[in-house]
């Protein structure tokens, strides 16, 4: 536990209650297995929808349309549920953000 009893992969919050938005350390969580404190630059956040829950992210490069038949569907949801998949021109992973907030909140409450 960190910040007033909150789990460590939260950074920190924003706003007041009920419209607090909590900021959570996104590589912390979706990598825990390659996660390096030092290499995180985080310089921006990226809310997600109902404004409960924003990503910490060390820039936002750019928003593009991903053609589904390109997509890399996961295989294996049981490992991590939070991956749709991956998007391998832009080398960048396609998330399930209803999935990521499910998960965010249940080991939150």
């Amino acid at each position: 536990m960190d910040i007033a009893g909150l789990p460590d992969w939260i950074l920190g919050a924003f706003g007041m209650d009920p419209q607090r938005t909590h900021v959570v350390d996104t590589a912390q969580w979706l990598i825990p297995e390659r996660y390096k404190p030092e290499h995180s630059q985080y310089s921006e956040v990226l809310i997600l929808q109902g404004r409960k829950w924003a990503l910490a992210c060390d820039g936002l490069v750019k928003s593009i349309q991903v053609p589904l038949d390109r997509v890399n569907l996961n295989q294996d949801r049981e490992r991590r549920p939070w991956l749709l998949g991956t998007y391998m021109a832009e080398r960048c992973a396609i998330i399930d953000v209803d999935q990521l907030v499910e998960e965010f909140e249940a080991v939150s409450a």
